[in-house]
């Protein structure tokens, strides 16, 4: 009898051992998929982003083929002074502010390009005076173009007193005289980057608004506006799915040109004494060599007065043979006017 129970017992000991195998051999093999899965998942995602990257790399590629030799050559001259901007530390040996040499040390080993008359290393003054002259040309351009742009889309999309008295500021503010009246206005504020830069950005953002505003006002009259309309389709849902995309193309190139305007005035304004002291930049260079009374009868003109005056107007060059492009490329009419 008690042999008959150890002999059941086993038995059960074996079923139940036999059951908790398997079980282990399903978790394992449920564990098993479940990682088969995550790797292809991860593998499907590398390629789709592989994929994606290799597809974005294409349409870039073939959006700089578009270009002419100007414009390939205005967009390599861009990059180039980007990234004097952005890597100027790694660039330059010493500090744009401080002494680092004699008084109008001719360019050397240690002085690229020589020294002013504190004795400040002229290269690093270069590469520094890039990011200003780029920080305040990108800053106006976004603010008054995509700024000014936003409100003449809704002005015209309006219509009524909005747009009757937008239009009337329009016209005032396009019949000043820009130049005069900026500097006039930056020696009442006095020299400070946030100044000049809203100064600018109240005499640009008039021409981004007009040009916006005609383009919305035969925009909405389309049928397919109009037909979304009718089927309910908010002020904000067209302005945003329809509208705006069709007007961002043109906003972009009035970008590009107000931030030569821009550039072109904060030298102006720096060359006039009206900038920064206290920042470096093409035009505070421009206005220090220029104040050295013997620079025209000495050498020092050279090293001193041409390098910001020459990466100067290869920026704005840059720029215009960028903005002609893409005013081609966005417009093909134009590409038969001009006959490109």
């Amino acid at each position: 009898m008690m042999k008959g129970i150890d002999t059941f017992g086993k038995a059960n000991e074996i079923e139940a051992f036999g059951k908790a195998g398997i079980f282990s051999f399903i978790r394992a093999l449920n564990h098993t998929i479940i990682f088969n899965k995550i790797i292809t998942k991860i593998s499907n995602f590398k390629l789709v982003s592989v994929s994606g990257l290799f597809s974005k790399f294409e349409k870039i590629a073939k959006f700089f083929s578009s270009f002419s030799l100007e414009g390939k050559i205005g967009v390599l001259g861009l990059f180039c002074i980007f990234s004097l901007a952005i890597f100027a530390p790694l660039l330059t040996t010493y500090p744009p502010q401080k002494i680092t040499g004699n008084s109008l040390e001719p360019p050397g080993p240690e002085h690229i390009l020589g020294t002013d008359e504190l004795g400040m290393d002229i290269w690093a003054q270069i590469c520094y005076g890039a990011r200003m002259s780029l920080t305040i040309g990108l800053a106006v351009a976004f603010i008054a173009g995509f700024g000014g742009g936003a409100l003449g889309i809704l002005a015209g999309y309006k219509g009524g007193y909005i747009d009757q008295g937008l239009m009337r500021i329009i016209d005032i503010i396009m019949a000043l005289p820009s130049f005069p009246l900026l500097i006039v206005i930056s020696a009442f504020l006095g020299p400070s980057i946030l100044n000049v830069v809203l100064i600018l950005v109240l005499f640009s953002w008039a021409k981004p608004a007009r040009i916006a505003r005609s383009q919305t006002l035969s925009l909405k009259q389309n049928p397919y506006i109009l037909a979304a309309k009718n089927y309910g389709a908010k002020p904000f849902y067209l302005l945003r799915r329809h509208i705006f995309p069709e007007v961002l193309p043109v906003l972009f190139v009035l970008v590009i040109g107000i931030s030569s305007h821009a550039i072109i005035a904060e030298t102006g304004l720096a060359f006039l004494g009206l900038g920064d002291p206290t920042s470096k930049s093409w035009g505070m260079m421009l206005n220090h060599a220029t104040g050295f009374r013997s620079i025209y009868f000495t050498p020092y003109w050279k090293w001193w007065l041409l390098p910001p005056l020459f990466m100067l107007i290869f920026l704005l060059l840059s720029l215009a043979f960028i903005s002609r492009d893409m005013e081609s490329i966005l417009d093909p009419k134009l590409k038969l006017k001009k006959g490109f």
